[in-house]
């Protein structure tokens, strides 16, 4: 399990990589959901520390809520401050995946692949897909706070069934070796094929 700064992270390297400068809080949330749900649907255990929630502006990852705020783009990778035990004083650091291993490498590296270059428009439309694990707890009628706990196996199960859509169309042998995650952005929002 990473720390959800370093997947984030991961996120701001490959979009500086890129000269992407479209990366704000908002889309930097989706997409470390976004490799959440994968790195659950097809390692089969959870990517990042912390849990994800259903607010009004989407699913959040309430590890990063203290670290992205606002909308303004981010450009630099994120600080976390810490104590060191060592010499009890507060150290900066800056958490990058590289203690990932191979499979978790390769879940960021699909995620970054399929969503990275959508707009935060068009990721948000993703995550907040219809029956999808956002949709089902914010518009739940007994829902009575501004903050859901998404479940993780909610999450698993909804990006195993993507994973099987995906499947079927790529004709991959199996989940494991689906590469290629299609969304496909309409007039009507953004549906996954």
């Amino acid at each position: 399990m990473l720390e959800a700064v370093a997947v984030a992270n991961y996120f701001i390297a490959q979009a500086a990589s890129e000269r992407l400068r479209d990366l704000n809080p908002p889309k930097l949330h989706e997409l470390t959901y976004c490799a959440h749900g994968w790195h659950l649907a097809m390692v089969g255990k959870s990517l990042v520390d912390g849990h994800i929630v259903a607010t009004v502006d989407g699913p959040r990852v309430a590890t990063l809520q203290e670290h992205l705020s606002g909308t303004k783009r981010v450009l630099e990778p994120l600080v976390v401050r810490r104590n060191d035990p060592a010499s009890g004083k507060m150290i900066e650091l800056t958490p990058h995946p590289q203690a990932a291993d191979e499979s978790t490498r390769r879940v960021l590296n699909i995620t970054w692949k399929a969503y990275g270059k959508l707009s935060g428009y068009d990721l948000s439309l993703v995550t907040r897909e219809q029956g999808g694990p956002w949709d089902l707890l914010w518009n739940d009628p007994d829902r009575n706070t501004d903050a859901v706990k998404i479940p993780n196996e909610t999450i698993r199960l909804w990006f195993r069934q993507l994973a099987e859509r995906n499947r079927k169309v790529t004709s991959a042998k199996s989940v494991k070796d689906t590469q290629r995650i299609l969304v496909t952005p309409n007039r009507d929002g953004v549906t996954s094929a």
